[in-house]
């Protein structure tokens, strides 16, 4: 009898793991007056001493959002950059070069400049690949992660809109950041 309670345990238990997660639910939010997109409800805000801890850049990210387990992003950003509004096919190879620079491996699997809301976004769609080949960082290993990141300009200033997660949860995360992408709105 033992025996057959550890069995329907197993079973109970092997079918939770291979049972489809819920997708996560997504709601507005308000990035500043000018900005709003989904974001993942679960998903939390970064406040500024956050931001400046973890971001050591020039310019802190508008706003940014981490899941619980640290694993994934969405981030908002605007650049010092300044570009003319019809320079975004030159704006595009500019990033997608800088895009490459960055990582040990990437391969793009899309890139296109589409309209969002009335407005031009250049978007790239990416996994990459950095390996610690010198073992700089005293883990000698290899960090996989996909990502969707999306740039406007605004102002004569770019604006980019980024989704991070690790390789391993792209085929949960992939349609997500793809809605995410599509629902940004800039007045």
């Amino acid at each position: 009898m033992k025996m057959y309670h550890q069995l329907i345990l197993t079973l109970f238990l092997c079918l939770l793991y291979f049972l489809p997660q819920a997708q996560p639910k997504l709601e507005r939010v308000k990035i500043n007056k000018y900005i709003s997109m989904k974001a993942p409800e679960s998903f939390i805000p970064l406040g500024e001493g956050e931001l400046a801890g973890r971001f050591v850049t020039a310019r802190t990210p508008l706003a940014m959002y981490t899941s619980d387990d640290l694993t994934m992003e969405l981030g908002i950003n605007a650049t010092s950059n300044l570009w003319p509004e019809g320079d975004l096919e030159i704006i595009q190879s500019f990033y997608k070069a800088s895009i490459a620079n960055l990582f040990t491996e990437v391969n793009f699997i899309q890139e296109d400049i589409r309209e969002i809301d009335g407005r031009k976004f250049i978007a790239f769609e990416f996994v990459s690949k950095v390996s610690d080949e010198g073992n700089t960082f005293g883990g000698g290993g290899t960090v996989t992660k996909y990502t969707f990141i999306q740039y406007t300009i605004v102002d004569e200033r770019v604006l980019l809109f980024n989704f991070t997660c690790p390789s391993r949860k792209r085929q949960e995360w992939q349609p997500i950041a793809r809605e995410i992408m599509a629902s940004i709105k800039i007045k």
